[in-house]
């Protein structure tokens, strides 16, 4: 859903929200994330002075210049959202205006996501079920469970298990209906029958005297349950779990569950004699991806991960998983 467009002040004032409209036009979300990135590009040329129409080589720099000790994406966020700007300016006509390095190369990385054990996902099952304490009330550990469930057997995003509502699950057949997920996405999963019958008792535990258009997983107030409240289950169990952190220290994310997931289908596909060729599609589609492309770079994972998968995939893509060490070929 796209936000409202915010007051504006510096010398681009009148036309920030025109180029908003412009990217919105040709089907592009320009929602909160980069409408108020743009905003925060606006007031920072404001407060140093900048008056002119015009973006000079000079304030790209400044603009995008590393801060502190901050990540490499936020730089190359910023990054972006001045380029795009740069090009609309560019293309309606404005001179002096300075045009940094490529989008497409400044989002590369070297991140490699974190794949789960079968134990470790078993372990946090085990832990899951003796979670029933004074701290953490019994519905949010039973909803926690249930969206644990569907990112790791099932592959969805955070968001779209969280905003998932009563209408969209039909508890007879095992399908779930995904509406406008991510690039505006709409599609049909089947879930496992053991899934479905976890859904069907959180249904009529929880979800009697709801509405077709409700959340399934909600809050107190009925909105979808929050999602600083999964983080926040998410990292205590793994703590209990005892799962190790990441190289750095950092928090194994959510979103590894569908790494994991995609990992684990593929497994399972070709140990039944799959061919690769014709499961990558298949998978790209249950997950929601635009094109083949994204389901391949999803999939660029260290050879240790995969074991059956690199030696398959060699047949068909040879360059699909790059070799340890060479993570940005």
């Amino acid at each position: 859903m796209c936000c409202k467009i915010p007051k504006f002040i510096g010398s681009f004032k009148d036309i920030l929200p025109e180029y908003i409209n412009y990217q919105r036009g040709l089907g592009y979300d320009y929602s909160a994330p980069i409408v108020y990135r743009l905003r925060e590009m606006d007031i920072f040329f404001h407060e140093h002075g900048y008056t002119k129409l015009e973006i000079t080589e000079e304030m790209y720099e400044l603009w995008t210049a590393l801060r502190g000790n901050e990540k490499k994406t936020n730089r190359a966020k910023r990054m972006s959202a001045i380029n795009g700007f740069s090009k609309y300016l560019i293309n309606s006509g404005y001179k002096n205006i300075y045009l940094g390095e490529p989008t497409k190369n400044i989002f590369k990385s070297d991140f490699i996501p974190y794949i789960f054990s079968e134990k470790e996902i078993q372990d946090f099952f085990s832990v899951l079920k003796e979670e029933l304490n004074e701290q953490i009330s019994r519905y949010d550990i039973a909803t926690f469970t249930i969206l644990f469930s569907l990112y790791y057997s099932c592959g969805l995003r955070k968001s779209e298990a969280q905003h998932l509502l009563i209408r969209d699950i039909d508890l007879d057949t095992g399908k779930i209906r995904i509406m406008d997920g991510k690039n505006h996405i709409s599609r049909m999963i089947v879930i496992s029958e053991s899934m479905r019958k976890q859904l069907s008792i959180y249904h009529g535990e929880y979800c009697i005297g709801c509405g077709a258009d409700d959340f399934i997983f909600q809050n107190k107030n009925g909105g979808c349950f929050p999602e600083a409240k999964i983080y926040r289950i998410y990292k205590r169990m793994l703590d209990k779990t005892g799962i190790p952190r990441r190289k750095g220290g950092q928090t194994q994310r959510i979103h590894d569950l569908r790494h994991t997931f995609c990992v684990r289908a593929l497994e399972t596909m070709i140990k039944k004699g799959y061919d690769l060729y014709t499961s990558l599609p298949l998978l790209s589609t249950y997950l929601g991806h635009k094109h083949i492309t994204e389901t391949e770079y999803y999939l660029r994972l260290l050879d240790e991960h995969f074991g059956l998968i690199t030696e398959m995939s060699n047949k068909y893509a040879p360059n699909l998983f790059p070799k340890a060490g060479d993570i940005n070929a």
